[in-house]
């Protein structure tokens, strides 16, 4: 068995496990295997079986490090050094419409869509699970849809604020399960539109979860972070502050004790949402395999010279310099993901420190209040309190500054530059074509009047 073949058992067989332990009041399934994602469902085995797979599609692709180490190639924080031809047709910007990594990603995420539809019309006729346990897996469902949209859409259309109306094209949005070919002819829709459907999951999702479940499960608090993470990528800062001061407020999330910490302890204080792995359900080891420096040879990412030269600016007494990358030599490494086995984080409390500072400093909050959310990053890194910077343009210089150390290497750079329109994304405008992946060729021979990326 290849090693792809291996990691998507693996992922299954964790996704199966969690969701049947904690829905164990619905019905005990062991070891029944994957229904079809356009397979019928009439109870409540059949939803929960269906449930492993979806969650198999996410933890497939955003815990294995997909698209984030995609988009770290395109960012400049990272070399490319490898042979694999798809990361060289992203590291040298001429992606194709077989790029494996993005090609890869868009079939997993439609695949995962489709069995989230499914599950969804099939709820109502679901006679062997109370309303509150449809609650939850439809709150469930809509969550992983609009993350999975979300995330593609970052992926494959332009910056909100492209086009004056956004109608650039985004993705193609399924709400309805499809069967064989039929309904897979449907056209990309705008921008706008995307957002206007990622908005609307995420919010169903916040009024249908709770906190109740465990690190892996879609929850309220991971709803309220993707909507700020959602609303900020937009630029819409009233409603991406509104949800961090949600999660901020709350109390239920703090920075880990050290930097190292949250990359190496699974259900920490600071994880929101993250893919939780086992070493028998582990598909880190793709991530890890493009940062991991062994003895049996060099990664395929190294640390770039321009992102060394952002870390050696920083006070020696800096944690991150020691905790998030190493020297051997003349090369630098990262080692977030320098371990056999860790959860993967999606989105965690120091992104929404950074989202609500940012976002408070455009709304004219307290610039003692911004400056706060930054020292409470900076205290944990071992530095001391800034108290002293002010103005925004110093203070967003400030912001960006500690955002890129604190969340290197998990492909949080790409979106930020886009976001803030740099004109210099490894020598590229922010709305340059060519940070664009092209629509898969999987996607084109069955929807031949798709809209591709020029």
């Amino acid at each position: 068995m290849n090693t792809k073949s291996t990691m998507r058992m693996f992922s299954i067989i964790l996704a199966g496990t969690l969701m049947l332990s904690s829905c164990s009041d619905v019905l005990d399934v062991r070891n029944e295997g994957q229904l079809s994602t356009e397979a019928a469902l009439s109870d409540a085995r059949s939803v929960n079986v269906a449930m492993s797979g979806i969650y198999s599609s996410l933890q497939g692709s955003l815990g294995s490090g997909i698209p984030a180490s995609p988009t770290e190639a395109l960012a400049g924080d990272i070399v490319y050094a490898g042979s694999d031809y798809g990361y060289l047709e992203i590291w040298t910007q001429n992606m194709s419409l077989f790029t494996p990594s993005f090609s890869g990603f868009w079939d997993n995420s439609y695949r995962g869509i489709n069995a989230v539809n499914n599950v969804l019309v099939s709820l109502p006729d679901i006679k062997d699970m109370t309303d509150a346990q449809k609650s939850q897996i439809e709150g469930e469902c809509k969550f992983i849809r609009g993350v999975m949209i979300f995330e593609m859409l970052r992926i494959w259309g332009h910056q909100y604020g492209h086009k004056t109306d956004n109608s650039q094209p985004g993705v193609i949005i399924r709400t309805a399960p499809t069967r064989g070919t039929a309904g897979l002819a449907i056209g990309r829709s705008t921008v706008e539109d995307c957002y206007t459907q990622v908005i609307s999951d995420l919010k169903a999702s916040e009024n249908l979860l709770s906190d109740a479940k465990r690190d892996g499960y879609a929850t309220k608090s991971a709803a309220q972070a993707y909507l700020a993470r959602v609303y900020f990528q937009k630029n819409d800062f009233a409603n991406a502050y509104a949800y961090a001061d949600l999660i901020k407020k709350g109390g239920k999330f703090s920075l880990a004790a050290t930097p190292r910490e949250v990359f190496f302890k699974g259900g920490n204080t600071e994880s929101i949402f993250q893919m939780a792995l086992t070493t028998q359900t582990n598909s880190f080891g793709a991530i890890r395999g493009m940062y991991q420096k062994t003895a049996f040879g060099e990664p395929p990412f190294t640390v770039s010279p321009d992102f060394a030269a952002a870390l050696d600016a920083s006070p020696s007494s800096d944690l991150r310099k020691q905790q998030y990358v190493k020297q051997s030599g003349s090369t630098r490494y990262c080692t977030k993901y320098d371990t056999l086995i860790a959860n993967v984080n999606v989105i965690r409390y120091a992104e929404i420190l950074f989202i609500h500072a940012e976002a408070g400093l455009e709304l004219g909050k307290p610039e003692s209040e911004v400056l706060a959310d930054v020292n409470l990053i900076r205290k944990r890194a071992g530095l001391t309190d800034d108290n002293t910077t002010t103005g925004k343009s110093a203070l967003l210089n400030l912001i960006g500054k500690e955002r890129r150390l604190e969340m290197c290497f998990e492909g949080d750079r790409f979106h930020y530059l886009k976001r803030i329109k740099s004109n210099n994304i490894r020598g590229l405008a922010w709305n340059d074509n060519k940070l664009l992946a092209k629509i898969p060729s999987s996607e084109v021979s069955g929807n031949p009047g798709i809209e591709i990326n020029p």
